[in-house]
């Protein structure tokens, strides 16, 4: 293909339109996806090992006398709340724009480049979407701390790693909501090379933000955010791996497909 032949060759001399060299890419690629991998699994360990470290940190924010998490009722965090979550609807919605753009007039060409149209779209799906909500939330059955025992519910308290409890629907293991906030690393991965690093930290510090607040709320248990960062991020990096990876992107062939 002369399109990779070409992006070989530029790639190896030097850093590329995104500001990466060939070495970062390959720690994008591999190491950041293992360091992902690496975390969850000690993460997963020491909650197995100390699984009342999700107890306890959930009890920091419970109110024994009135039984309940005094943050979930307050309106100013509800409102912070309602506003958080709009943030990662309104990055996805340009490239949603592009794509449907594209579909209904499929001659005329696209506004943002098709690879990352699909990187952002196919991230926002698989992460938050099918993975999150559809296949863990919906099945794992982890019951949430507010309606546990330990916190004036009527449920028995589970550890992350078992499922099958008796919570039926929208549970959880893992956390929407951290889900969707850990998300802004994809499109902050895009960021001119100038300010990505501040754009990485800012969507860190979103993720970490929201999380606690869901942990405040009495919503998830801090197992549950902590997964939810390391599941999305993990997907998002191996999409940007798959999709932006210059020796395999080709955004042309990718803009012919959609024209299809």
């Amino acid at each position: 293909d002369p399109y990779v032949a070409r992006r070989r060759k530029h790639i190896a001399s030097g850093p590329n339109y995104d500001g990466f060299s060939a070495g970062e890419y390959v720690l994008m690629g591999r190491g950041w996806i293992f360091g992902a991998v690496a975390l969850g699994i000690v993460t997963g360990i020491l909650f197995a090992a100390f699984p009342d470290l999700d107890l306890q940190v959930a009890d920091w924010f419970f109110d024994h006398d009135e039984s309940k998490f005094p943050l979930s009722t307050t309106a100013w965090s509800n409102a912070t709340r309602h506003f958080a979550n709009w943030i990662p609807w309104l990055l996805v919605l340009p490239a949603v724009a592009v794509l449907v753009f594209k579909l209904v007039y499929p001659t005329l060409p696209m506004r943002m480049q098709p690879s990352v149209v699909v990187f952002l779209i196919a991230s926002f799906l698989i992460g938050p979407g099918i993975v999150t909500n559809v296949v863990l939330k919906d099945n794992w059955g982890r019951p949430r701390p507010n309606h546990v025992q330990q916190f004036a519910g009527t449920l028995s308290f589970l550890p992350w790693w078992q499922p099958g409890g008796d919570c039926r629907r929208n549970c959880s293991f893992v956390s929407g909501e951290a889900s969707q906030a850990f998300w802004t690393v994809a499109p902050a991965i895009l960021a001119p090379p100038q300010i990505r690093p501040f754009a990485l930290a800012g969507a860190a510090v979103f993720g970490a933000s929201v999380s606690a607040l869901r942990v405040a709320f009495g919503r998830h248990f801090v197992s549950d955010v902590i997964f939810s960062g390391i599941f999305t991020i993990a997907i998002i990096l191996a999409l940007y791996r798959l999709l932006l990876h210059p020796m395999k992107r080709n955004d042309a062939k990718l803009e012919r497909g959609l024209h299809r």
